[in-house]
């Protein structure tokens, strides 16, 4: 770590810098960075467990979405919280994007809400609310962004991590809703309202 002036016209204001030099000890064959990452998995090994038990079991591997959505778990059991919610977000916009696509027969429509240069994410929830299968799935989508919202946006300094959760938890139950299977007597049945009701009153969400 080193700190330099600002600028050169200022004497009192200076930059924290860090000059990370694993990258070169990787390159020049040393074991210092497989040291070090054995190290740091074995310290955080008990909370990174601990957050795996929090989530629930199922995921869906069908979409675009989904690589996405196990992504964000994996930063939430790593203990990288902003991260999580960010790519929650980016789930959000490609379940519309899916939903979109499976369901949307208008053309018109179809290619608004598939756009690329679309950004109005809310706009999609609401231009999707008759494809929904199950109704709350745009409340839930909605709740999402409000959470990315507060923390991306910086108007929460402190990320909480039960907050991090939650917006987990609310994709889950989104993507369930939508896409998910659920045992049924040695076979599956697409989700229904209730199933989603019944996960989300385990998770402690209300509807």
């Amino acid at each position: 770590m080193m700190t330099v002036p600002e600028n050169r016209d200022s004497k009192d204001t200076y930059v924290i810098a860090f000059v990370d030099f694993v990258p070169n000890h990787i390159k020049m064959g040393l074991t210092t960075a497989e040291d070090s990452l054995k190290l740091s998995f074995d310290r955080n090994l008990t909370g990174r467990v601990f957050r795996w038990g929090q989530l629930p079991s199922e995921s869906i591997r069908i979409r675009k979405f989904e690589p996405l959505f196990r992504q964000a778990r994996h930063l939430y059991i790593d203990g990288y919280y902003e991260a999580a919610v960010a790519l929650c977000g980016m789930t959000v916009e490609a379940l519309c994007i899916s939903i979109a696509e499976d369901r949307v027969t208008d053309e018109a429509l179809k290619g608004k809400l598939i756009d690329p240069s679309n950004t109005d994410i809310r706009g999609k929830i609401n231009d999707l609310k008759n494809y929904f299968k199950v109704i709350k799935s745009a409340s839930l989508l909605h709740q999402v962004l409000d959470i990315r919202k507060d923390y991306l946006h910086f108007h929460k300094t402190e990320v909480i991590p039960e907050n991090v959760l939650e917006c987990i938890n609310k994709v889950h139950l989104i993507v369930l809703a939508e896409y998910g299977l659920v045992p049924d007597k040695g076979k599956f049945h697409f989700s229904t309202k209730e199933d989603v009701e019944e996960r989300a009153k385990k998770m402690g969400i209300k509807l």
